[in-house]
C-alpha cells in the first residue's frame, strides 16, 4: 500500500512538472520506451540581427552535419546561416531572379553536407548552393510531356541515394526528380480521400523509406512510399493546417501545426502523444510555426514565423 502511494505521489510531481504541455492516453505506456514526454524551451535564435537584418517572416530551416543551420529568409528574400547556438555565420541573396538571388524563398534541405538546396517559390525553380552559400546551379523542370515546369513548389526533401521531392501548392502534388535532377515522376493530385493532397507544404524522408507530407489543405499527414504509392494518413482529428513534419530516430512523427500555433508529436501509428503548448507562455508561446527540425543533443529547432525567429527546445524523455 505505501508502495502504492509513493508512486502516485511521484507521478502527480511529474505531470506538474510540466503544466504547458498537454497530456494523452497511452504516453505512460510509450513514456517507458524512451518516447518524448515533454518540451522545455531552451533558447531563442534571431531576437537580434542576423547579418544584414532579423528576419521577416522565415519559413524553412535545414541543418547540416555539423549542426549549423540554413534559414530561408522568406520575407527578406535571402537564406542566412547561423551555428546552432545563433551565431551569424553567412548570408546570401537578396530579392531578384538572377542566379543566386530569390523571390520568396520557402524550405531548405541538405544532402551529405556539402550541398544546400533552396525552394525559390516564386521563381519557380530550385537553387542549390554550397555549405558556404556560393551558387552552384539552378534546378528546373522543362519539355516535359507530362509536367512543363513547377507550379508553385514549396517543400523539400531528399531520399538517401540523392533523389529530390518537391510539393507543389499550385497542382496539389508531389514531383520526383532522379539524382542527376531529371523529372521522374509526380503523384498525389488534387483530392482529400487516399492519396489525394490540398496545398502539401513541408515535407520529410524518413529513414525507412517512407515519405511524410504535410498535407495543409487536408488538416492531416499523409505518408507514401518512395514509388508514390499511398500507404496513410493521420491527425485529421487533431491538426489544422500543419505546415511541416518531421521524424525522429525514435520513430516519433513532430509536426508544425499552424493553424493552431502548436507542435503536435504522434507515435510512428498516428497515435497522438502530446502537443505543446497546451497553455499559453509568455515568451515561447508560438505564432505560425511553419518548419521544424531535429538536431543532436535531443534538441528540436522550429521555425516560429509569425515572430521572425527559431525557438530551441529540449526533447524531455
Amino acid at each position: 500500500m505505501k508502495k502504492g502511494r509513493f508512486l502516485l505521489l511521484f507521478l502527480l510531481c511529474f505531470a506538474c512538472a510540466f503544466p504547458g504541455v498537454k497530456r494523452y492516453k497511452g504516453e505512460s505506456q510509450l513514456a517507458s520506451r524512451g518516447q518524448v514526454k515533454g518540451l522545455r524551451p531552451i533558447r531563442i535564435i534571431g531576437e537580434k540581427k542576423l547579418g544584414s537584418s532579423s528576419l521577416y517572416l522565415p519559413t524553412g530551416i535545414a541543418l547540416d552535419l555539423f549542426g549549423n543551420l540554413f534559414i530561408a529568409d522568406t520575407g527578406n528574400d535571402r537564406v542566412v546561416k547561423c551555428d546552432p547556438e545563433g551565431r551569424f555565420l553567412g548570408e546570401t541573396g537578396g530579392f531578384g531572379w538572377e542566379p543566386g538571388e530569390f523571390n520568396r524563398p520557402t524550405y531548405i534541405a541538405t544532402d551529405n553536407g556539402l550541398n544546400v538546396y533552396v525552394v525559390d517559390a516564386q521563381n519557380r525553380r530550385i537553387q542549390r548552393l554550397d555549405r558556404n552559400l556560393n551558387f552552384l546551379s539552378v534546378i528546373e523542370i522543362k519539355g516535359e510531356e507530362e509536367l512543363f515546369g513547377f507550379g508553385l513548389p514549396e517543400g523539400i526533401a531528399l531520399t538517401s541515394s540523392g533523389e529530390i521531392l518537391i510539393s507543389d501548392i499550385e497542382a496539389d502534388h508531389i514531383i520526383k526528380l532522379n539524382n542527376f535532377f531529371e523529372y521522374e515522376r509526380t503523384f498525389g493530385g488534387f483530392g482529400n480521400i487516399q492519396g489525394g493532397l490540398r496545398d502539401p507544404r513541408g515535407i520529410f524522408f524518413a529513414q525507412d523509406g517512407d515519405l511524410y507530407v504535410a498535407d495543409s489543405g487536408n488538416d492531416r499527414v499523409a505518408v507514401f512510399d518512395v514509388f508514390g504509392n499511398f500507404l496513410k494518413s493521420f491527425g485529421e482529428k487533431t491538426l489544422k493546417n500543419p505546415s511541416a513534419v518531421a521524424v525522429g530516430q525514435d520513430q516519433m512523427v513532430y509536426v508544425a501545426n499552424t493553424g493552431k500555433n502548436s507542435l503536435t508529436i504522434f507515435d510512428r501509428d498516428g497515435n497522438l502523444i502530446l502537443e505543446y503548448p497546451g497553455s499559453p507562455s509568455e515568451t515561447f508561446d508560438l505564432s505560425r510555426p511553419t518548419d521544424l527540425k531535429l538536431g543532436g543533443e535531443d534538441e528540436l529547432f522550429v521555425v516560429d514565423s509569425g515572430k521572425g525567429r527559431i525557438l530551441v527546445f529540449q526533447l524531455l524523455r
